[in-house]
């Protein structure tokens, strides 16, 4: 029997095609991260990242670790197409691990741009997408990283680090941006990275063998949306609140002041955001309770204590503290009548018939107007030696 089977797997290798759409190694051009920026015709700038094969081996020091090669079209597949005349292998697109807007084609719009690589099938993996901050995507792209090799694993580093155990900033994958853009009840916020230093002096291949690097990206704070357009920019102490608002905050630090004017750290963890709904003679009211875990891991004046007046008294000064960023947050997203947060969509889920109601009116006239009450019940569990 066993024969039988033996004889009749290897007949069918025989019928066994290879692979329709295989790729030499050699043959191909990796791309790790894409920009597109809006230029000063209105036409699109697509800017690719690729790796530099010749230097991803024993990595030396002295050549680039890639190249950021760039091109001009009126419409995104126009300026793809036409990298083929610097690039000579197949550029290869499945592996990119980050998407960059340019802040200027991100106040024009982004959804066109960002449904094409929805659509395409290279470009249907998981990869944050991003705005360059004050700057054009392809001068992000252009710096050389002194901490990663390949540039666009610094910047996916930084976003992954920032977003772990800060706060400030927001992974969202082009689903998630497409989502947001096109459902009822809630719009966009997204992530941001800016530059520090000289633009041309940071793209030079020198600035990885300072230990004084004169230019690098840096995380910014989060960019909110109407519609698909860039309208403002949070602050830091904004995106943290919009951060704790959602739920989004792993862990991160609250600096508080105590009593005696001196300066405490508090290591925020396990932060959760829960939401309820009401509607009183007409009236929507949100109450949010933020519930977090935490530590207090310095004090200025150089010496903690462990009793529960000292504990309470920082619990409650963090607490105010957690507070007031998010109504700061939510502050600044009804003067631009805009809600990131997903309150519409809330109530589009469990009060359906009453969101069919105001859905027209809800961006310029209730959300700006929305009774939301925010409740920070934190535990402090000790003090960290």
């Amino acid at each position: 029997m066993k024969r039988y089977i033996i004889i009749i797997i290897l007949f069918s290798l025989f019928f066994v095609s290879g692979c329709v759409e295989k790729h030499e190694v050699d043959d191909l051009t990796i791309a790790t991260a894409i920009g597109l920026d809006l230029n000063e015709e209105g036409a699109i700038e697509f800017t690719a990242q690729v790796i530099n094969n010749n230097a991803v081996g024993n990595r030396p020091m002295d050549v680039a670790p890639g190249l950021v090669v760039s091109e001009i079209g009126r419409t995104t597949q126009e300026a793809l197409r036409k990298l083929t005349t610097i690039i000579t292998d197949k550029l290869l697109f499945s592996h990119f691990v980050v998407l960059i807007i340019g802040e200027e084609l991100a106040k024009k719009g982004i959804l066109p741009y960002v449904y094409y690589f929805a659509i395409n099938q290279e470009t249907l993996h998981r990869y944050n997408v991003i705005i360059a901050r004050g700057c054009k995507a392809n001068e992000v792209l252009k710096i050389i990283s002194i901490l990663e090799h390949i540039p666009s694993m610094s910047i996916d580093g930084k976003f992954n680090a920032s977003t772990e155990f800060y706060g400030i900033s927001k992974y969202y994958t082009k689903d998630e941006v497409i989502n947001d853009i096109k459902s009822d009840g809630i719009h966009l916020a997204l992530g941001s990275i800016q530059i520090i230093g000289d633009i041309e002096e940071g793209s030079k291949l020198d600035n990885r063998k300072s230990t004084n690097a004169k230019n690098y990206s840096k995380v910014s704070t989060i960019g909110i949306f109407k519609e698909d357009k860039l309208v403002a920019w949070f602050d830091e102490d904004e995106s943290l609140g919009y951060n704790y608002i959602i739920g989004k905050i792993k862990s991160s630090i609250v600096v508080v002041t105590k009593g005696d004017g001196i300066l405490a750290t508090v290591e925020i963890n396990d932060s959760s955001s829960k939401w309820k709904l009401f509607v009183e003679e007409g009236k929507i009211k949100f109450k949010l309770t933020i519930k977090y875990i935490a530590n207090i891991v310095e004090d200025m004046s150089g010496s903690t204590s462990n009793s529960p007046v000292y504990m309470h008294d920082i619990l409650n000064r963090t607490n105010y503290e957690i507070r007031m960023k998010c109504e700061k947050a939510l502050n600044k997203a009804k003067e631009y009548k805009t809600d990131i947060f997903g309150f519409g969509r809330y109530i589009y889920r469990w009060k359906y018939k009453l969101w069919e109601e105001i859905k027209t009116v809800y961006d310029d006239d209730i959300f700006p107007n929305l009774d939301v009450e925010i409740v920070v019940d934190g535990e402090m569990t000790r003090v960290k030696p």
